[in-house]
């Protein structure tokens, strides 16, 4: 019954990992799927943001004045709408305002994934789907056996003083 329990509690936390690494790539919040390989887009400081480019694409980028590159440690890729996406670049702007981006069309542009989170999601989801239920076996094992040496010394304390 324990390990019943554990391995359900491991498929729960198999889902919640699961769901949390998913939740960490956040949408595009803007895409451009036409022919013309510059935008005008709305960015905020304070957030650092990822360009995307479909799989295969050229993986170059220019950006207007007041954009700062930090470029990307990993490659990445995503699917969205069936179709992979891969990192180019992440970058930041210092101040609010509206600025030119330039890619090879099709791109995309969004938040920069915490890959972090994304990382530790699917870890976390791993191990409670591989750890839990081996734990529920020990355990129940463990009562099992001391149940069992325990009814045992009962039975033969019950005979010898009979």
């Amino acid at each position: 019954m324990i390990a019943v329990l554990f391995t359900a509690v491991g498929v729960g936390g198999f889902v919640v990992g699961i769901v949390s690494a998913t939740r960490s790539i956040p949408p595009f919040e803007y895409r451009n799927d036409g022919p013309q390989a510059e935008a005008t887009v709305q960015l905020s400081a304070g957030t650092r943001y990822a360009a995307w480019e479909l799989e295969g694409s050229t993986d170059s980028c220019s950006f207007d004045q007041g954009i700062t590159t930090h470029g990307t440690k990993t490659s990445f890729t995503v699917t969205r709408d069936g179709r992979d996406w891969q990192r180019v670049t992440d970058f930041s702007v210092a101040t609010d305002g509206a600025y030119q981006i330039s890619c090879g069309p099709p791109f995309a542009i969004g938040e920069a994934p915490e890959l972090g989170q994304l990382a530790g999601g699917l870890t976390g989801g791993i191990l409670a789907l591989t750890a839990l239920p081996c734990l529920g076996v020990t355990i129940g094992g463990i009562i099992a056996l001391v149940t069992g040496l325990r009814r045992s010394s009962h039975k033969r304390r019950l005979l010898g003083g009979a």
